[in-house]
């Protein structure tokens, strides 16, 4: 089968008195690849209002497929050597429509080449046989 993926958006009503607006992103189903492929790094999150810095996870990208061999899925314990780690939904706020539709747009952009780099990757044709004596 070749890899596939479905992704559930949510995201705020066009409201113009909205000071913010947020877009949810969760993956519902996946075939031959994993569910995981929003990447988070730990410890990375701004500031609070208060001036506290907790330490917070910060989304960074779509997992490529070295990623999805690299970075565990699900959160890691704070303690964890991996400073990064793979989930199957985001959250992210944004300051208008715009930024929001954009961003959008950037991960569709990068769900469709992570889905087009696992299938490419099924099949590997022989390249070079090599014989050592």
């Amino acid at each position: 089968m070749a890899a596939s993926i479905t992704i559930k958006y949510y995201r705020s009503e066009p409201t113009p008195l909205l000071q913010s607006y947020d877009l949810k992103a969760v993956v519902e189903a996946a075939t031959d690849m994993p569910k995981e492929i929003f990447v988070f790094q730990r410890g990375v999150a701004p500031a609070t209002p208060s001036g506290v810095q907790p330490p917070g996870d910060r989304f960074i990208c779509i997992a490529d497929p070295v990623d999805l061999e690299e970075f565990p899925p699900n959160v890691p314990a704070l303690d964890a050597e991996m400073p990064y780690y793979r989930i199957k939904e985001v959250t992210m706020r944004f300051r208008s429509l715009t930024e929001l539709e954009y961003t959008r747009q950037l991960i569709d952009e990068d769900v469709q080449r992570l889905v087009a780099a696992l299938k490419a990757t099924e099949v590997l044709p022989v390249t070079e046989e090599v014989t050592y004596d």
